[in-house]
């Protein structure tokens, strides 16, 4: 049995946050955002289950260990490198098929060079930046040039094409973003019909990612990018009502327990300082797992069905919490993300407490802390 902690994660619940993602994109192929270890998630043993559906395409990842280690798992269908690729390893990106994307025509030539070198063919994703500032070509004139010429290289095939929206997980009321969003899917689209009125073919086109998926934007082009919404959290607080499942749930268990008499300080700081006698819990989980240190004095965890409050800072491996009503052990299960049978600690909530972003907490949660897989 685990005794430190872990996440529990959920095949299940990936396969249906899928099937309501493919509702939305319907014809659409996809592209499932797995870098950052899938969000922390595990991207080996999620991709699998991911590559299994006819309607995912190609997996992105953020650089090229990402990359390999898809490849080095098993994984058959195309990986796309989404973030920068260095020059030095442009030759090892084309001997493996993975696909680079790039941002300038001397990319394009670099890459050209190298896979002569190997007598292969580079595959390429050419990123537009319609108004995200990352990384992209700027639109314009200069730039339907650029990407002829990159199609008219030798030893490269452009793989496809992507921009990205920066403020399509706003609220419809927002109208200045929802303008600004409209604008950038038109200069996409504008981009793309230019180049194909020269003939050239850039291949599989995409634009919306996951927020994009539910609002129905973004959508008139081949395939789509869901990302965090596979994992079973929304966007933003934009977005209610959609039946994604969260497929993870983090956990732990009580190390010690312990009865205090009033002015009992508690932790680092003693920013603590009890009223009444009350019982004590202490849980093998800190910041050194990824949990919020801000969660101090203010988030709850869930103990035998009970909401719990975090008490003391949190150290690095451990945290206490008031269990004072609650009939518990040392070994009790606990859950700090999550539900139970009546209560339930989800990562907005966290978010919401703590005034961190929930895909940074998301992904702060390190690899120390077990994955554990069910169906």
């Amino acid at each position: 049995m685990i005794r430190g902690t872990y996440l529990e994660i959920s095949y299940g619940k990936l396969k249906h946050n899928l099937e309501l993602v493919k509702k939305y994109a319907g014809s659409k192929s996809l592209i499932c955002m797995v870098k950052d270890d899938a969000y922390g998630m595990g991207a080996l043993n999620l991709s699998k289950v991911l590559e299994n559906d006819p309607m995912v395409n190609a997996f992105a990842v953020a650089n090229l260990k990402e990359a390999l280690e898809l490849k080095n798992s098993g994984i058959k269908k195309d990986i796309i490198i989404i973030g920068h690729v260095d020059k030095t390893c442009y030759e090892e990106v084309i001997a493996n098929n993975f696909i680079s994307t790039i941002s300038t025509y001397d990319q394009a030539m670099e890459l050209s060079e190298a896979s002569k070198k190997l007598s292969k063919v580079a595959r390429v994703e050419i990123a537009i930046d319609t108004g995200m500032g990352r990384i992209g070509f700027n639109v314009g004139d200069e730039t339907i040039k650029s990407i002829k010429d990159i199609s008219l290289l030798s030893n490269i095939k452009i793989y496809g094409m992507f921009s990205h929206f920066s403020v399509s997980d706003c609220e419809k009321e927002d109208t200045e973003n929802v303008q600004y969003t409209n604008n950038q899917e038109l200069k996409f689209k504008t981009l793309i019909e230019n180049l194909s009125n020269l003939g050239v073919d850039v291949g599989m086109t995409s634009l919306s990612s996951s927020a994009g998926i539910f609002k129905a934007i973004g959508m008139d082009f081949d395939a789509v990018r869901p990302g965090i919404i596979l994992y079973g959290i929304a966007p933003s607080t934009a977005f209610q009502n959609l039946d994604l499942k969260p497929i993870m749930s983090l956990k732990s268990h009580i190390v010690h327990i312990k009865n205090i008499k009033p002015e009992t300080s508690i932790s680092y700081g003693r920013t603590f300082v009890s009223k009444d006698n009350m019982k004590i819990a202490t849980i093998c989980c800190g910041y050194g797992d990824g949990y919020p240190r801000s969660a101090s004095n203010k988030s709850s965890v869930i103990v035998n069905d009970k909401k719990c409050k975090i008490v003391g800072r949190i150290t690095m491996d451990m945290l206490m919490v008031d269990v004072t009503d609650v009939d518990c052990k040392v070994d009790d299960e606990v859950i700090l993300i999550g539900e139970s049978n009546s209560e339930k600690i989800t990562l907005d909530t966290l978010s919401e407490e703590t005034g961190e972003f929930s895909y940074e907490l998301l992904t702060r949660i390190n690899k120390r802390v077990d994955r554990i897989y069910i169906d």
